[in-house]
């Protein structure tokens, strides 16, 4: 009898094992051969659930911004207004080793998607997802706080422009910018907008 193979599942496993070889090896590094070996595949198992490098990336760049999206989500579960966008914020900040791994990731498609149109599509899809529920939490805090503005979109821009520099130092160093002092420049940012700082750390 043949054996049931969870076609989900394993793509899924490819994809996480491919994000754990960039993390290693960034995206130079990313062979579909060194993938399938990290999965613990044939080189032919990965052909079968995916059509080249390009699409296995841009699946686990998805994969990537899913996970720090459903840690966000997890955690905003009861909060409203001002201590939701608190909490958002600290959440995206990459304060542990987890952080610091997905920020590495993220550096490196960045650079990928510059001669790449479909990874620098998704790239900027998963922005204005991130821009929006910003957008939103943004909105909720300043209600509370009663704020009569500035533009939430500019807000959410400032916050996301600030996150991802404080990213590419943790990625490029990730010994030299503690998270006391990442906590120190979000809550100076966003100190400048009004809103209640954060008190995570």
């Amino acid at each position: 009898m043949s054996k049931i193979v969870n076609h989900s599942a394993r793509r899924l496993e490819i994809v996480d094992a491919c994000l754990r070889v960039v993390s290693r090896a960034g995206l130079s590094g990313a062979t579909t051969r060194e993938i399938a070996k990290e999965a613990g595949v044939s080189h032919g198992i990965i052909s079968h659930y995916f059509n080249g490098k390009n699409e296995i990336l841009r699946a686990a760049l998805q994969r990537s911004y899913q996970q720090l999206a459903d840690r966000i989500d997890a955690n905003l579960n009861g909060l409203s207004g001002a201590e939701a966008l608190q909490q958002a914020v600290y959440d995206a900040l990459p304060v542990d080793d987890e952080g610091r791994v997905g920020e590495q990731i993220e550096l490196a498609f960045w650079a990928y998607a510059i001669g790449n149109p479909e990874l620098a599509e998704e790239r900027w899809r998963s922005y204005t997802e991130w821009r929006r529920a910003l957008e939103l939490l943004i909105k909720g805090a300043q209600a509370q706080e009663h704020l009569d503005g500035p533009d939430p979109t500019l807000v959410a821009e400032t916050i996301i422009s600030t996150l991802d520099g404080l990213g590419a130092q943790v990625a490029m160093y990730p010994d030299r910018i503690p998270a006391k002092r990442m906590v120190e420049i979000m809550n100076a940012m966003l100190a400048g907008f009004g809103f209640v700082t954060i008190t995570n750390a």
